[in-house]
């Protein structure tokens, strides 16, 4: 199950997972060249437009040398990011990530719009105000004076 969480220290919605929801880590090279011929199972705990956060045993390094790429499925969408690991801390035997998407932005749009329709599968009741907002969100924008 998802929730929506906007803690005050960040700057964007995060769609939290409470049932875990799994993807496939990659570890690959800053040109896209597979560094290791091994991949990995991760929780996700969270996922926002900009980045994620996962559990894993793996403690990985916080480097930029590097790209960690997620192959994942939300709301029967597959989603293939990636990104770099931007802090790291510990629990209960495991490692949580964070990391930082390096995408376009239409890839940006796409993870915004999954997330949408994952609230609104888990609330149907908000879908009014979901229709309204993405109303807003694609109207024009006018100048007024100045």
């Amino acid at each position: 199950m998802a929730t929506y969480s906007n803690d005050a220290s960040r700057a964007h919605i995060r769609l939290r997972f409470t049932e875990g929801v799994k993807a496939e880590l990659k570890l690959i090279s800053k040109n896209g060249q597979l560094l290791t011929n091994s991949t990995t199972t991760v929780m996700l705990l969270n996922l926002s437009q900009n980045g994620l956060c996962f559990l894993s045993g793996l403690q990985l390094p916080i480097q930029r040398n590097y790209l960690v790429e997620f192959r994942m499925t939300i709301t029967n969408v597959q989603l293939i990011v990636r990104g770099y690991i931007v802090w790291r801390s510990m629990m209960d035997n495991q490692y949580i990530h964070g990391v930082i998407f390096e995408c376009t932005d239409t890839l940006r749009s796409l993870i915004i719009g999954v997330m949408n329709q994952e609230l609104l599968e888990r609330q149907p009741q908000q879908q009014r105000i979901h229709h309204l907002y993405n109303r807003l969100l694609h109207a024009k924008r006018f100048n007024f004076g100045g």
